[in-house]
């Protein structure tokens, strides 16, 4: 695998966010939210200190970073100027002011201007610079549909969220501890990226990371690994997720450590089908909140319209969840290139949850299922 991302690939996506920043009429986009930031070449720890792009409406990209960051950010070679800030309360030296001097003596004056994010603070010093800001991401809209290099890092990443899974299934008996069984999954797998891949990129999250939750806490759809000890006859999730160069994907499975109950099977192969559904929903040209509400129609029809805590799915790219959303609400035309997980799931307290989820490429073929491993119920029972 190529090691990160071609510049032809850089220079498509800050064309892309040119193109926009003309047609809205803008002078130009400020980019303060750090996963903008990585899908623009620079990776970096998102500290207190804030990195800053300036991108002109000629195309000119302009990185403001405190002096501990510049020596990467002078690294990528689409940058055409690179100052930084000092981290210190002197007056002029802070990063609105260097962003000012930044952007007059690269392109001038400028007035309309738009930027990603942005608290109460930063917006009250930003309109002292930039006369009619308004806030609008101008960056994320070219995330969503993939490219041809962003989808080769999602393939990889979906492998190794594979892999977690099935690291952690031979780990799984009666005595392990939800925290041992995590710290063992991630180590596995990390070891096997950086033996593969030569240069892994830590990003927020991490290259891999896991939830593992073991017995009645399964009915928490996010519980947090504790140091519970899996007993006999217990479900156990591992909902594993790895990124590669900042791509994220995750591979859940729902397995049961001993056998299950009728109650258990059936709930199971209820949600085994609704995550199916979802999936066969996912073509070009559907709504994002028709395929949630035929999903949920499902789910109810069979008995467990009590036990749904969330939607269906959601966007993948950059982030763990991301636009557009499987939900209600989301009226999102769903085209080739776009990432859905689909994961639809049942959550009965005191008794068990049950969650799968895949990642899905809508491709111009349709709905392409990167994560492979097994998920049919044999496959999910571990004898004693």
């Amino acid at each position: 695998m190529q090691n990160g991302f071609s510049q032809a690939e850089y220079r498509r996506r800050i064309e892309s966010v040119r193109d926009r920043i003309q047609e809205k009429g803008l002078d130009g986009a400020l980019v303060l939210d750090p996963y903008n930031v990585f899908y623009l070449g620079l990776y970096y720890y998102p500290g207190k200190r804030p990195v800053m792009l300036y991108i002109h409406n000629d195309g000119t990209v302009l990185a403001v970073t405190p002096a501990m960051e510049a020596h990467e950010a002078r690294k990528v070679p689409h940058f055409d100027v690179v100052t930084a800030y000092q981290d210190n309360y002197a007056p002029g030296s802070d990063l609105y002011d260097c962003l000012k001097d930044t952007v007059t003596a690269a392109v001038g004056h400028v007035r309309q201007v738009a930027v990603d994010q942005v608290d109460l603070t930063a917006y009250r010093r930003l309109v002292e610079i930039f006369p009619e800001l308004t806030v609008e991401d101008v960056v994320f809209p070219s995330r969503i549909i993939k490219s041809a290099e962003e989808i080769q890092m999602l393939k990889a990443s979906a492998a190794y969220s594979d892999t977690m899974v099935a690291v952690g299934r031979e780990l799984l008996k009666p005595g392990i501890t939800e925290l041992g069984t995590l710290n063992r999954m991630i180590t596995a797998t990390v070891d096997k990226m950086i033996e593969e891949l030569g240069d892994v990129v830590y990003v927020p999250g991490g290259p891999a990371g896991a939830l593992v939750p073991s017995g009645p806490r399964t009915a928490l759809p996010h519980a947090l690994p504790s140091g519970r000890t899996l007993q006999p006859n217990e479900p156990m999730i591992l909902s594993c997720g790895a990124n590669v160069w900042g791509y994220r994907t995750e591979c859940e499975r729902t397995f049961f450590v001993g056998s299950p109950s009728p109650a258990w099977r059936k709930a199971f192969e209820v949600m085994r089908r609704a995550q199916e559904m979802a999936i066969e929903l996912m073509q070009p040209g559907a709504v994002c909140q028709d395929i949630d509400r035929q999903v949920l129609d499902f789910i109810r029809s069979e008995g467990y319209g009590d036990y749904v805590r969330h939607r269906t799915g959601h966007g993948k790219g950059l982030e763990e969840h991301e636009p557009p959303y499987i939900a209600l609400g989301d009226e999102t035309v769903i085209q080739p290139g776009m990432i859905f997980s689909s994961e639809p799931g049942i959550y009965i307290e005191g008794m068990s949850g049950f969650r799968h989820s895949d990642i899905i490429w809508v491709s111009e073929n349709g709905p392409e299922v990167l994560t492979q491993y097994p998920k049919d119920l044999d496959s999910m029972i571990i004898p004693l």
